[in-house]
């Protein structure tokens, strides 16, 4: 799977593998998913954020927020497992791409779009806490960017 993904795609992954054992979670949820989308400033996915006026770290801030933390260190040793949620997002992603022609691979903007298909989620929580449209933001996930991502 992961050689479909672009770069920085799978860049996030591995940040959100990092995020969530720092918040001592079992496995790696959705919301960790957008954290390392967050973090990627080059990314499509930031790139549309920022086009639709909202602020990456704002809204990492704003989700850290609402996340839980546990208690102890997670006992998994290697790669937390993602949640049934978040290979959805992976699963949704791919098939997204590639119903786009998918060449350039799985980007951080299908896996963004992917991550908004929940209609009531944490993830659209703290973004229409911020201000953002995600109807809004969706239509322009669904537009190609000018420079794609590698």
């Amino acid at each position: 799977m992961r050689e479909h993904l672009t770069g920085q795609l799978r860049s996030v992954l591995d940040r959100a593998q990092e995020l969530a054992r720092g918040l001592n979670q079992e496995y790696v949820s959705t919301e960790h998913l957008l954290l390392g989308t967050l973090e990627c400033e080059t990314c499509e996915a930031c790139q549309a954020l920022r086009l639709h006026e909202m602020d990456p770290a704002e809204l990492r801030d704003g989700l850290l927020r609402l996340l839980p933390q546990g208690e102890e260190t997670p006992v998994v040793s290697g790669d937390l497992p993602l949640s049934p949620n978040a290979k959805q997002a992976i699963t949704d992603a791919l098939a997204r791409a590639g119903s786009n022609g998918g060449g350039a691979g799985v980007s951080t903007r299908f896996a963004l779009a992917a991550l908004l298909q929940e209609p009531d989620t944490l993830i659209r929580q703290c973004l229409r806490a911020a201000g953002a449209d995600v109807e809004q933001l969706q239509r322009l996930l669904a537009q190609p960017p000018s420079e794609p991502e590698e």
